[in-house]
């Protein structure tokens, strides 16, 4: 064996010892060392059980949201400008509507828009008595950003949530233009993620209006969490997106369960001035539409906090305390689809799956080893190193093994195979054509390349293909095909060739058992 050969055959087994060690965590859970890579194999849904949702994002709502937080704003900000404007509300799907008492102020509400707002365009003004309107829409394609970018934020906002519930490993995708795949192993209380994951958790804060003031600003009625509607004027003084941290305390005034908000630097100052501008009225807290409390302000608040009470179990304050970390939705979520899959079904597929991938992998291995004799065992020896370093693939990517991923695994090893088989087959035509051993080998590999890297090239196209258009199981098929071919070319045309480089596979007449 020449140099090159040892340090062919040296490579090949420090490769496969890594990926050895790549597979340890897995075998061994919490028993190796703190500096040792944590990475393993995470089953899939259909063999561990668990949760499994099909979501849909309302992305219009998402375009609905955002005009109307840029009326709520532009509103505010044109008031302070004195540009005589009495109402800015959306309009239609795409439209947003500027109402002026006097026409002196259209030169400040268009510079506003030019300046704060460009990619609205303005139409054609309209008059009612001495009242202009000044009519904007949002450009098509702008529109299309924010419904492509709100679920995108959505699939965030969900990971955030989970994540923050302790359940380990979940499986969370897009699918399509606007649904999202989630999936959460060992989780099969539906209701409370529902609950978790479905709520946008837009959090508004606005006052309570006072009865019988005639000129006072314009109403909109909300119901109460406990029952009955309230009038609240319409504008937002402050909104979720200012909150920095939201936790579960007590009262101690009251012994309630209640939601601790810590707010920003800019949400703590706007906060302090609308407490110092209102002190003695009633702030309504608003949470997707329902008034949660209503207290009254007894005095300057500056220290940035905030709290909502409101009847709350612990359960219920916890889960409100987790959507306002993590954010408000883009865009509220609906359900198309929701099942449990027990871990019974999970275990009966991962023992039918095992059984399967070995019944063939011995199959495979009986016949190799009678058809080509002592090259055969070299074969099988290559065929359990391309399966461990597929695995220890899988497990350093943290890929989500699946029913259709051990399907993979099996195509796996006939391709592997399939590939030595041209190898070997190559090698007894130059045999059968006077070459010598050493020649037959050389001439058998460097024939068989090209043969090789064409079919499995199709395949890995066709595989790629499979984990762009396809969802869930399909993508867990695809991902192990792929990964697959990678490690049975270079099982095939590395792993087999150093084996045949190092190692004798002569029978008694100095030929070559193949």
């Amino acid at each position: 064996m020449t140099d090159s050969d040892k340090k062919r055959l040296y490579t090949v087994l420090g490769l496969f010892f890594l990926a050895i060690a790549a597979l340890a965590p897995g075998f061994f859970p919490g028993k190796m060392p703190s500096w040792w890579p944590s990475d393993k194999i995470n089953l899939g849904l259909d063999l561990k059980g668990g949760s499994y949702f099909v979501l849909d994002v309302q992305t219009a709502e998402a375009v609905k949201s955002q005009l109307n937080s840029i009326a709520v704003q532009a509103k505010r900000d044109l008031r302070k400008e004195k540009a005589g404007v009495v109402r800015v509300k959306q309009t239609g799907e795409l439209g947003l509507a500027v109402t002026l008492v006097r026409d002196g102020g259209i030169p400040k509400v268009q510079k506003y828009f030019q300046e704060n707002y460009p990619t609205l365009r303005r139409g054609q003004d309209s008059k009612s008595g001495r009242r202009t309107t000044m009519n904007y829409t949002m450009p098509a394609d702008k529109a299309g950003t924010i419904e492509s970018d709100s679920v995108d934020s959505a699939i965030e906002t969900i990971r955030n949530r989970i994540d923050q519930t302790g359940v380990r490993e979940p499986t969370i995708q897009k699918s399509g233009a606007s649904r999202i795949i989630v999936q959460l192993p060992d989780v099969t209380n539906i209701d409370a993620i529902k609950s978790t994951i479905g709520s946008v958790a837009k959090l508004d804060f606005m006052l309570v209006a006072n009865p019988g003031d005639p000129g006072g600003a314009a109403t909109v009625t909300k119901k109460f969490r406990g029952g009955g509607e309230v009038q609240l004027e319409d504008e937002i003084l402050m909104s979720g997106d200012v909150i920095k941290n939201a936790n579960v305390s007590f009262s101690p005034d009251t012994n309630e369960t209640e939601v601790t908000l810590r707010l920003n630097s800019v949400g703590a100052r706007l906060f302090d001035s609308i407490t110092a501008d209102n002190v003695g009225r009633r702030l309504a807290i608003v949470l997707d539409g329902v008034v949660q409390s209503s207290p009254n302000i007894n005095e300057r608040i500056s220290g940035g906090t905030a709290s909502i009470t409101g009847g709350f179990t612990a359960d219920e304050a916890r889960e409100l305390a987790i959507v306002l970390r993590s954010g408000a939705l883009p865009a509220p979520l609906e359900f198309l689809e929701e099942r449990t899959v027990g871990a019974s079904l999970g275990e009966d597929s991962i023992r039918k799956g095992v059984l399967s991938m070995l019944a063939g992998v011995g199959l495979v291995i009986i016949f190799i080893i009678i058809y080509y004799r002592k090259a055969g065992m070299l074969a099988v020896a290559s065929l359990l190193i391309n399966l461990t370093f597929l695995l220890a693939l899988l497990a350093l990517l943290q890929a989500t093994l699946t029913l259709p991923g051990i399907a993979g695994l099996i195509l796996t090893v006939g391709m592997a195979v399939d590939a030595n088989v041209i190898i070997f087959e190559r090698i007894r035509e130059e045999l059968r054509a006077g070459a010598t051993p050493a020649g037959a080998v050389e001439g058998g590999f460097s024939k068989a390349h090209w043969t090789i890297m064409d079919a499995n090239i199709t395949t890995f196209l066709t595989g790629l293909v499979l984990y762009w258009l396809g969802t869930g199981p399909i993508k867990g098929f695809a991902v192990t095909l792929c990964l697959g071919i990678l490690t049975s070319v270079f099982s095939a045309l590395v792993v087999s060739y150093a084996f045949f480089r190092a190692f004798k596979v002569r029978d008694s007449q100095g030929e070559l058992s193949i």
